[in-house]
Formats: C-alpha cells, sequence, structure tokens
C-alpha cells in the first residue's frame, strides 16, 4: 500500500503552531527542518516523519485535549461574527487558550452541549457520518401532532431534496399543543431538527443538545466551559475506535 502524503501546513496548523498560509511561508523561507535537513517541499510522507523543527524548534506532537462547553442561544458556532452576533469564542479564556476547533455546530437559536478539542482529526471522526457517533437532543415544540406522526417521524423524509432521518424520537411529555421528545441523530445536517418539525407543522420552541457521543452535558452551567481529564478521554477514543495512529498528522 503506498504510503499516505500529508501537507507539512496542516501538520503545522493541527498542532497550533500557525494558519495553513503561514506554514507555506515558512517552508519557502526555509525556516522548517524535517529530519534534520531544510524542507522545501510542501507534502511529506507519513512515515518519513521522525523529526520536525519550526524556526530551530523541535515540533512536539500535542496531547489530545477534550473541553465541554454549554452553548447559551443566541451565541454562533464560529470566528467570524456577522452584525450583531456573538461568537461562543468569547465564552473561553483567550489567554494561553489553545487553538481548538468545534465538534459540530448549533444555530444560533439553539443550546447545549459543544464539544472543543485541539486535534481536528478527532473532530472530523466524530462528525463523519459513517462512524455513526450519535446526537441526542432535547426538542420542545408546539402545535398538533399529525396523524400518523409517530409513524411517519421513523422513516427517511425528503425536504427540498433533502434527505433527513431521525434514528429515535422519545416522547418526554405531551399535553393539549405543548410537546417534549428526545430526538437521536447520527448526522447533523444544516437545521436538520427544526425542518423535519417544521415539515410536520410544528415550532421549535427550545433546542437543546444534550449528548455527543459519550460525552455528556450533565449539569454543566450555561456559559461554563470545563476540560476532560486525560483518562476519560483516552476510554472515551477508545469506546469510540478512534485510532491514535499518526493522530494530529
Amino acid at each position: 500500500m503506498k504510503n499516505q502524503k500529508i501537507r507539512i501546513s496542516k501538520i503545522l496548523s493541527h498542532a497550533g503552531i500557525c494558519s495553513r498560509r503561514e506554514a507555506e511561508s515558512l517552508v519557502k523561507e526555509g525556516k522548517i527542518e524535517l529530519n534534520g535537513e531544510i524542507f522545501e517541499e510542501f507534502t511529506i510522507e507519513k512515515d518519513k516523519i521522525k523529526k520536525i523543527r519550526v524556526l530551530g524548534k523541535e515540533l512536539k506532537k500535542p496531547k489530545t485535549r477534550v473541553w465541554l462547553l454549554n452553548k447559551p442561544v443566541g451565541y454562533v458556532c464560529s470566528n467570524k461574527e456577522q452584525k450583531n452576533q456573538k461568537s461562543l469564542f468569547r465564552l473561553l479564556s483567550t489567554k494561553d487558550f489553545p487553538r481548538v476547533v468545534t465538534v459540530g455546530r448549533l444555530d444560533i437559536n439553539s443550546e447545549g452541549l459543544i464539544i472543543l478539542t485541539n486535534n481536528p482529526s478527532l473532530s472530523n471522526f466524530l462528525e463523519k457520518p459513517s462512524n455513526k457517533v450519535e446526537r441526542i437532543y432535547l426538542v420542545d415544540v408546539k402545535g398538533s401532532l399529525p396523524q400518523n406522526f409517530y409513524n411517519l417521524i421513523k422513516k427517511k423524509i425528503n425536504i427540498d431534496d433533502i434527505i433527513y432521518e431521525i434514528y429515535n424520537l422519545e416522547t418526554i411529555y405531551t399535553k393539549n399543543f405543548n410537546h417534549q421528545f428526545k430526538i437521536k441523530l447520527y448526522e447533523g445536517k444544516k437545521r436538520e431538527i427544526r425542518n423535519i418539525m417544521k415539515f410536520f407543522g410544528l415550532k421549535v420552541l427550545k433546542l437543546k443538545r444534550i449528548k455527543y457521543g459519550p460525552f455528556l452535558l450533565q449539569n454543566l452551567e450555561e456559559g461554563n466551559l470545563k476540560e476532560i481529564e486525560e483518562k476519560r478521554i483516552n476510554n472515551f477514543l477508545k469506546e469510540l475506535n478512534f485510532s491514535y495512529e499518526n493522530n494530529f498528522w
């Protein structure tokens, strides 16, 4: 099997050293050494990487770190803010906080569990639908449940040529026109739950993610952040069958 190649800019970006564009500038300036020699290419075979030095300093593979954030309504899952939007990154302690990425997103009107990690490879793994990592939400809706709602919701739903699928829906309570559901998904398409509920004539009043894979929101207060202990991360990632091979690069 041919050895896999990787861009040096991806390695530096994943390690939180600099952006990919900045990394390519460093290559052009001869400021990156690979295995003791100036590196002048932009890609490298993974198995040939023994030691990388950037600006004279050896690059170490960081340990995978994971944080849980209870995102409040009114924040966007992006560094970019438009008009009066607020980025959830405002909730992080900016001093000495490492470069992190979010695992999946919640829209501005949704709340609950957001996973942050310094390992983009882990983020990609958790988001990939084929890995079947479950997401669980509590959803409050208002409206009259259509006839055969519970049978129809079990099937794939085509809305504007996009196929949505709820893998499990459990009713927490239903009274008059108010209902609360616990919903399980294996894929986080844009506004998926909201689009499905609208399709059935239901208005979403509250949407909160409480679980993503083995990670639970539990009693984490709104707007707060906590880091998962390394031992627990290792156990969780084994449970998910996440491969440590070539971690980060």
